[in-house]
């Protein structure tokens, strides 16, 4: 085959694989396009709801994640990419790095939990553990709160959650 004839044969291949490129393409831009206002909307629903920032920020963030990587394999599907061993791939890694980060999981979930609940507010005087002192912020992660002494004392969320509060 000499090399006119190849080139047309690539060129004939790509013509017919256009359609399914252009429509990835276009699955993909409408799905980062619409990630934001979807989240958006959801957050407003949030806000009905739950009257804490961080949580609405949250599941803004959430949202958007998930419709981004809908979106994502979507596209990836239709420029015939092998999806199945992606998604199996993006699982064990999931797995792995969950394990070994697990304690981060952990005061994640924890903090989830307590936004949730809410057993107490900012500047509340909250005994936890062995501290005592009003609340500061109250993060994803942590908790931090303000002794007596004026020290900033951070609680892992993790053993927020697990003690007893005193508030």
């Amino acid at each position: 085959m000499d090399f006119q004839q190849a080139l047309q044969n690539w060129f004939t291949t790509f013509l017919k694989y256009l359609p399914n490129l252009i429509a990835g393409i276009v699955i993909f831009i409408l799905t980062l396009i619409g990630s934001g206002f979807i989240a958006k909307w959801v957050r407003r629903l949030v806000k009905v709801k739950v009257d804490n920032k961080e949580l609405h920020q949250l599941v803004f963030r959430i949202t958007r994640w998930v419709i981004l990587i809908l979106g994502t394999i979507l596209a990836l599907d239709q420029v015939n990419f092998d999806v199945t061993g992606f998604i199996a791939g993006l699982g064990v890694a999931g797995f792995t790095i969950g394990f070994a980060l697990q304690d981060i999981a952990k005061n994640f979930i924890s903090g989830l939990l307590l936004l949730y609940r809410q057993p107490f507010h900012l500047g509340d005087y909250v005994g936890i553990s062995d501290y005592e002192g009003r609340v500061k912020e109250i993060n994803i992660r942590d908790t931090v709160i303000e002794t007596l002494d004026g020290e900033l004392v951070i609680i892992p969320n993790q053993d927020v959650f697990e003690n007893p509060i005193l508030n």
